[in-house]
């Protein structure tokens, strides 16, 4: 993690500060365009895939949450993907990334361990191919990638002592923990199936059993928790449901958490929402996909039923992690131009200006020589107040940095 980031301030320092925030800006307004569409509980041999299906804008990356195909995830056959799937969400095969759920998972005749979801999605007989596969690779059913400005982890919450239960959990822990470690991206979103609260009575709280720990071991939401990810979509409930921030132990609400959203709602009958679950901002029991607008530190929902009807709709930003816990958030820290990830040294410590540190009239000064400008011509680096920077050199900079006055950073 810190090689990573010595080597950003390198950089940063090679092509000047006030061309970095210039490059921060561009990165933004890239990400301001990448649109996300998925649902779970997707096809049976009804209708209800036909008109989620068609309300998948063409610019859309897709995400499936578990449960693509009904009864038992069957390749072929009357209840099979290529029968059912394929004629409806099928059509966006090749820009659809998706969650394994306890329907694509049965054991049955037609499907042992998945092989008829591994099989539609990455290939027939395609064997163990690496993570780069469409569905991860099989017999496992977890894997990464990024979309613009994003990182995505998709899970297997059969994989956690369920009755369809295929992997090694401990396995699947370990790449999860890796791969969050590996993670440059500032804002995260992980998906599965299984939900950590189920506001219907056709199912109970935490049925994958991603936020049980096991021995004292971090569980599944813990350490998405602890590795700074934003945003979660789960399936299994067939309804819609958002949550405010949720805490680490992924059952009540913490305003610095991760927000998450169940939508089971591709295409097969819903339930009827009958209880609220801690931070249940909005629920409803009708077909419909979310969207997701995703900026690089910032994303917006829509959640659109049949009718094209947006019956839910917002806002949030991304988490604001202060990994190296100077009191300066990452997303600052990228404004700024110092090392989000080193508590002190050369651009380390945001206050201090001239990499001694400590904080002292040297600091103050090269403040108060740019006070009442825009960045640029000012220097990313003297705009430290509010958080994220507002790229204006005022009062709120001066009183941040004078409140730090004779402290060294440690």
């Amino acid at each position: 993690m810190e090689h990573r980031f010595t080597k950003r301030s390198a950089a940063l320092a090679g092509i000047g500060l006030a061309a970095a925030l210039l490059a921060f800006s561009a990165k933004q307004t890239q990400g301001a365009i990448t649109i996300v569409a998925g649902a779970g509980d997707i096809s049976g041999t009804g209708d209800g895939d036909n008109s989620t299906a068609a309300l998948i804008p063409s610019d859309a990356q897709v995400i499936t949450l578990g449960d693509n195909q009904y009864q038992d995830g069957c390749l072929t056959g009357p209840e099979g993907f290529e029968s059912n799937y394929a004629n409806s969400w099928g059509v966006f095969l090749l820009r659809t990334r998706p969650a394994i759920g306890n329907h694509d998972a049965h054991d049955t005749a037609c499907s042992v361990d998945g092989n008829g979801y591994f099989d539609y999605f990455n290939g027939a007989g395609s064997g163990l191919c690496d993570y780069s596969c469409r569905a991860g690779r099989r017999g496992e059913g977890w894997y990464s990638y990024n979309l613009g400005d994003w990182h995505f982890i998709a899970l297997n919450s059969e994989c956690n002592g369920t009755p369809y239960d295929f992997c090694d959990h401990a396995a699947q822990k370990a790449w999860l923990q890796a791969d969050l470690a590996a993670n440059s991206h500032y804002c995260t979103l992980a998906y599965w199936h299984r939900p950590i609260v189920a506001p219907s009575a056709n199912h109970t709280d935490d049925e994958g059993n991603f936020a049980n720990g096991v021995g004292g071991s971090p569980n599944v939401w813990q350490m998405l928790y602890d590795g700074g990810v934003d945003l979660v979509l789960q399936g299994h409930d067939h309804l819609y449901a958002r949550y405010a921030h949720y805490n680490r132990a992924g059952n009540d609400v913490d305003g610095t958490g991760i927000r998450h959203f169940i939508v089971g709602t591709g295409g097969i009958d819903t339930y009827a929402v009958s209880e609220t679950k801690p931070g249940q901002e909005f629920a409803v029991s009708v077909l419909g996909i979310i969207k997701l607008t995703l900026g690089s530190a910032s994303y917006s929902w829509q959640f659109v039923d049949t009718s094209n009807t947006i019956l839910d709709s917002g806002s949030d930003n991304c988490r604001a992690p202060d990994r190296d816990g100077d009191t300066w958030s990452d997303a600052a820290e990228q404004i700024i131009g110092t090392n989000p990830g080193l508590r002190c040294g050369v651009n380390a410590w945001p206050p201090d200006m001239n990499s001694d540190g400590f904080v002292d009239m040297t600091d103050i000064t090269q403040v108060a020589n740019w006070f009442g400008r825009s960045v640029p011509p000012a220097p990313a680096r003297v705009n430290v107040a509010p958080d994220p920077p507002d790229g204006f050199v005022d009062i709120g900079d001066l009183t941040r940095l004078t409140a730090l006055f004779g402290l060294r950073c440690t």
